[in-house]
């Protein structure tokens, strides 16, 4: 199999447009026409409906991108791993959503790569779904999550806990008043979402719906508003009196897990991260400056 032909296969599912696929890989639309035709005769059957403004997938080329997606990362895999440095004994791949990056994975790096110089480490950042489906592909080694899946195939170990903290750029702010202030909605995951939804009765629409809590806490500081973040997150401010806790509403607590497949090989260090992952304060050690 020629790697090129599957890359060439997902470019032009994602462009749906043989010329802007050629851009983006430095080809020329014959040639891209070429692989794709060679791909369809390997397969045994056409990937694409090809109509005269619009390329749409066949059954057959939707059922192939994640096949196509696996390969290509299994192969990268291979390659990051016979071409490591032969002072480096082991490849890691660790994945975590990004309110977990940005709330404590991000400075737990540094300590990982202090505690085993002789490990490579390869960073991803997805959803849930997106993470999962990596650790069963074998495509991921180790993923930080809020809402561990139940899976045979894949072990989960907490490590920790943060507390999430409604608060607001306005002192004495009471929970009512929260929807005529501004709401910023931050994705805290599905345990998070159904205390979220039982916490309001009456639907509230944000001013803005985001993944990251840095990008709330940006947009709190700057516009104003109310959003629950982690308190490790909000020592600064609350004292700065930046931002205050929104009366009458206690802190939602939320475990973090580290998962990752029980047959991962024992090289891979596994195990003493998640040790180390335990000992690592779940906290930023960077926050943004308190507004003058």
């Amino acid at each position: 199999m020629d790697i090129s032909l599957l890359r060439t296969f997902l470019e032009v599912s994602k462009t749906r447009h043989f010329g802007q696929a050629a851009d983006n890989l430095y080809l020329t639309q014959s040639a891209v026409s070429s692989r794709i035709k060679q791909l369809e005769d390997l397969v045994g059957a056409p990937l694409f409906l090809r109509q005269r403004h619009n390329i749409m997938l066949t059954i057959a080329g939707e059922r192939l991108i994640p096949h196509a997606e696996n390969l290509l990362a299994s192969w990268q895999l291979a390659l990051q791993d016979v071409g490591l440095h032969e002072q480096q004994e082991m490849h890691l791949s660790l994945g975590g959503i990004s309110n977990l990056w940005g709330t404590f994975l991000q400075s737990a790096l540094p300590k990982i790569a202090e505690s085993f110089p002789l490990l490579s480490i390869r960073t991803k950042i997805n959803s849930h779904v997106e993470l999962t489906q990596a650790l069963i592909g074998n495509r991921l080694d180790m993923a930080v999550l809020l809402d561990p899946p139940n899976i045979s195939e894949l072990k989960t170990t907490r490590i920790g806990q943060i507390e999430l903290a409604l608060v607001s750029n306005k002192e004495g702010i009471k929970f009512g008043e929260i929807d005529e202030l501004g709401y910023i909605f931050v994705d805290w995951g599905t345990a998070f979402n159904l205390k979220h939804a039982k916490l309001f009765k009456k639907p509230v629409t944000p001013t803005l719906h985001t993944e990251q809590s840095q990008i709330a806490l940006e947009f709190l500081l700057t516009n104003g508003g109310a959003a629950f973040l982690p308190l490790s997150q909000l020592a600064t401010y609350l004292e700065e009196k930046q931002l205050y806790l929104v009366e009458g509403v206690k802190p939602v607590k939320r475990s973090v897990y580290a998962v990752y497949s029980k047959n991962s090989p024992d090289h891979l260090y596994i195990k003493q991260i998640i040790e180390l992952l335990n000992e690592v304060e779940l906290k930023p050690e960077a926050v943004l400056q308190p507004t003058e």
